[in-house]
């Protein structure tokens, strides 16, 4: 099938020839028989204005968008809905009326996954304690507010950029010093590591899980080791975990149906794809 090139998608952002996202949706594009194709367009911040007119002329159905442009692009958007907005940034843009949009899936694709592993897990009134306080903490966290969260705590070594995240929902969002983090673990009913460390080649992050309770979820969205040190020791532990790659696959399904009318199943043969990928590339 040769596919429409005013149908197409890619992921944009700059240095990304990482991205696992034409992997997963060329294989729904696949699945679905859709005329389309899924690219990666990475471009320097100078092209970011032509590219999206692009968009919004109707030659291209909508992207993705990476670092480091999730905050940059909404200043060439025409309207970004309130999960966006409340966080500052956009990891996916498509056109409706004529105009263009952003939305940010990030925090969907999280909770997607966390019910699709724990189902009948209860959201409304779990305590929660994100580590790290950058964009995908900030989109979490926003998430887990509307999902009736009781209280969500944001440790980070950098104690003002919690703070910052705490402004989303004051009354909800609990800003921790790193320091106080093993008088934290203990309360919780779900643990999320949202930063880079445990990643291949960065530091290992050190979290006291022996003092977090039997039954809480152990959960990181570092999916390169797919299996991380944190999940590792709390699989060791007893604790149930939760891994990076499944909110990597279910960020993806709300773009597929925007751009193109169909909401993608995370199955086991899409996730069989993308683990051998990252077995076989790192």
């Amino acid at each position: 099938m040769n596919a429409n090139p005013n149908n197409s998608v890619c992921i944009l952002g700059h240095n990304i020839t990482y991205s696992r996202s034409p992997l997963i949706h060329n294989h729904w594009i696949a699945e679905y028989g859709v005329d389309s194709k899924y690219g990666i367009c990475d471009l320097p911040a100078e092209k970011l204005s032509d590219f999206l007119s692009t968009i919004r002329n109707g030659k291209s159905a909508g992207c993705n968008v990476t670092t480091p442009y999730k905050e940059t692009v909404i200043e060439h958007l025409d309207v970004v809905d309130d999960v966006a907005s409340a966080i500052g940034s956009v990891n996916t843009i498509y056109r409706r009326d004529g105009l263009l949009r952003g939305t940010s899936t990030d925090g969907a694709g999280y909770i997607g996954h966390l019910e699709a592993m724990h189902p009948g897990w209860q959201l409304k009134g779990s305590k929660v304690l994100i580590l790290g306080a950058g964009g995908a903490a900030r989109s979490i966290a926003a998430a887990l507010v509307q999902r009736g969260c009781s209280a969500i705590y944001i440790a980070n070594r950098t104690l003002e950029k919690a703070r910052d995240i705490a402004g989303l929902h004051p009354n909800t969002i609990i800003p921790v010093a790193w320091d106080d983090l093993q008088s934290t673990t203990g309360a919780v009913d779900l643990l999320v590591n949202t930063t880079s460390l445990g990643m291949v080649g960065r530091q290992p992050l050190l979290c006291p899980l022996e003092t977090t309770r039997s039954d809480c979820i152990v959960s990181d969205i570092v999916y390169a080791p797919l299996e991380t040190e944190l999940l590792a020791r709390a699989r060791g532990l007893g604790r149930p975990v939760l891994d990076g790659l499944g909110m990597l696959l279910h960020q993806a399904v709300p773009g597929f149906q925007l751009w193109f009318g169909i909401q993608p199943a995370v199955t086991q043969e899409l996730r069989t794809l993308v683990e051998q990928d990252l077995l076989s590339h790192g």
